[in-house]
Order: structure tokens, then sequence, then C-alpha cells
């Protein structure tokens, strides 16, 4: 699969926006979402401006507007306030504790030190008016509705991929309702699994299974690079923690440059390839993870994952632990890796738990 840097996508990744998104960005299914996506298109004006051409006007003592030198105005999200602060030279963070005239003063008075450029303006033209991004001319805007047209199309053809359920509007213990997939001003997120795919997973007491999932992610403002990730679960919980966790492969794209198009294109047609296709590669990595061992003995495995995945011994040890807990094999690569994925979902710290959980996707894909 295509692509470029390391994926941030681990076990928590759907649970943090299961928990987080407000009520008005959760679709209980993606022709929703595509539904409002390309309504938001058709609502959206993209153009080029040049930094001389607009100003900041404190409306309020705490609002402002940018005010374009052919009078017309425009309210401005959180997000393009940040990128209009940053093209201006001066801290969002900061600005956001002044007083809006004063930060306005700040802002135009970064405007103008900066040399002539051209900016590409992102604005909804729905009442009020409001600017959604201001992006350098090197921006590739991906729009939503087209990604989320290619997932439909996908499910067209497969109708097994589907929203998993969660607990609704993220409240714990409510009742579970197809979600997973979310469309904010910043971005857009997909969560999809294929249950009715599953691979047999002979150190799963449980005899449950793996299933294939993926996570799509894209950002038309310049928040997020455009993602898709693809892996193996278990089970997702309620509140879409993704147990049984391992990355199986990722695309990454920055929005940068024309060629991203084209990029996007091909990469995605790589991808839809590969989640439509049968199970036979999953199958031999699982194959290959189950039947070779790290080492043979607890020592000679813990030796072999600080050496090649970088762990503390502290951190080995209490992996092997753990799959010596819970799987057939802990010496297996596969057993090992699964311990390594409940080590990850006890680190209390969100670093932490990326840092376990590309150790073992890492241990993982180079099995074979």
């Amino acid at each position: 699969m295509n692509g470029t840097g390391v994926s941030a996508v681990s076990a928590y990744t759907a649970h943090r926006e299961w928990a987080t998104r407000p009520a008005d960005e959760r679709y209980d299914s993606v022709a929703a979402l595509h539904a409002a996506a390309c309504a938001r298109r058709n609502r959206i004006e993209e153009r080029t401006i040049e930094t001389r051409e607009f100003r900041t006007e404190a409306v309020a003592a705490d609002a402002l507007v940018l005010h374009e030198t052919s009078g017309r105005s425009a309210a401005l999200t959180h997000w393009s306030f940040e990128q209009l602060a940053t093209i201006a030279g001066a801290p969002p963070k900061y600005l956001r504790s002044l007083p809006a005239p004063i930060a306005s003063s700040a802002i135009n008075h970064g405007l103008q030190r900066q040399r002539r450029q051209e900016q590409l303006l992102l604005a909804d033209h729905a009442a009020p008016w409001t600017v959604h991004a201001i992006t350098s001319s090197r921006y590739a805007r991906v729009h939503h509705d087209e990604l989320a047209a290619r997932v439909l199309d996908l499910m067209a053809a497969h109708p097994a991929w589907h929203l998993p359920l969660g607990y609704k509007d993220g409240v714990f213990g409510a009742e579970r309702v197809p979600s997973g997939a979310y469309l904010g001003d910043r971005d857009m997120f997909l969560f999809l699994v294929d249950g009715n795919r599953d691979l047999d997973d002979p150190t799963d007491n449980s005899h449950a299974g793996l299933f294939r999932g993926f996570i799509l992610r894209n950002s038309d403002v310049g928040a997020a690079a455009l993602t898709l990730d693809v892996f193996l679960f278990r089970v997702v919980c309620g509140n879409h923690i993704i147990w049984g966790f391992q990355h199986v492969a990722g695309f990454r794209r920055r929005h940068v440059g024309a060629s991203i198009h084209e990029a996007w294109t091909s990469s995605l047609e790589d991808v839809r390839a590969a989640l439509d296709a049968d199970t036979t590669r999953e199958r031999s990595v699982l194959l290959g993870a189950t039947t070779r061992e790290l080492g043979a003995t607890r020592e000679a495995v813990i030796d072999a994952a600080v050496r090649r995945i970088d762990l503390s011994q502290k951190q080995a040890g209490e992996a092997y632990d753990l799959a010596e807990r819970y799987e057939t094999n802990p010496r297996s690569v596969w057993g090992y890796v699964q311990g390594l994925t409940r080590l990850s979902q006890r680190t209390s710290w969100q670093d932490g738990r990326f840092t376990l959980d590309r150790a073992a996707s890492r241990l993982l894909t180079t099995v074979n």
C-alpha cells in the first residue's frame, strides 16, 4: 500500500473519537455523513487571496471577524483563527487571552510585516459567512464527500463492511447504535469493520476469530493529513476500544502539491483492492506469527523484544507475563504481540499506549 509516515492509529483511536465528538458531528450511517459532506461542499467557496487584501476587526470584546478590502466580512472558526494568527507570526493561545481589539491589532501588525503572500481561503457562504480555513497556496484540498463516496462504493460491493455498534452519543451504558462516522468543521473520521470475514486465531481459547477493520481520516482545512489504516482485531467494545488491535497497513498523504489528487486516487484504489481481497495475506501473516518464536525461554524472548523493538526491560517483561497469562504460547510472535497489546490497554498515558501499539505492529509486520 502506498503512503508515507508512521501511523498514529492505535487500539484507542476510535475510542477517543467516540468519547469526545459532539452530537452534531455524529452520524448513524456513512450515507448520512456523505449527504452532510455534499451539503457542506455545496456551501463552501475556495479562492485565492493575498495577505494585503484582508485584516481583522474586533466586533465585540471577545470576537473577531476577517474583513476584506472588498468590504466583505466573515466570522472565524477556532481553527481558522489559529491559522490566521500563525500567518501573522503571533501565538494563538496568547492572543485568545487578550481582549479582541488588542488581539486584532497584534494580528494586523503581524500581517503588515509579512511579505506579500497568496493564501487559499475556504469560506462557508451560509449565514453567517464563516471562514473555515486559511492555508498556503500549495495546499491541495481533498474533499470529504469524495472519500465518503469511495467508502459507499466499497460497502455496496461488500455489504459486510459496516459501522460498529457503540453506546449512543458517547455515553457509556446507553443503547448501542451504529457509530464511528464523524464529520466536523475540522475533519472527517470513519471507522468500519468487516464482521463476516473472520480469520481463525489458533491461539485464542474463545475461538472468537479475528476480523478486519479500517479507519479513514481527512481534513479539508489543513488540520490533519489524509490517512487510511487497515488492521485486524478481536472485539470492538461499545466504547470503541479495539481489543486485539494489530495494524496491517497504512496510507498517509499530506495535503501539499497538486500530486496528492493523483496519489490518493491511485493509492485508494490499492487500498480498496486490499479491502476487497480475500484474507489470504492476513492468514499468512497470522500463521507465521503463531508458529515463529522470538526465543526458547522467557529471558530470550525479553532480550529479543528489547533488541528488536526498543522496549525497556521492564516493559518487555510485563508484556511477556501478560502473554503467558492469556495466550497459548507467549514465546511466539503472535502471543507476545498480544501481551504488548494488553500492556498498552493498561497504560494510563496516551503517548505510552501509542508507543506500545506501534512496537506491537512493527513486530507483527516484520515477522515474514
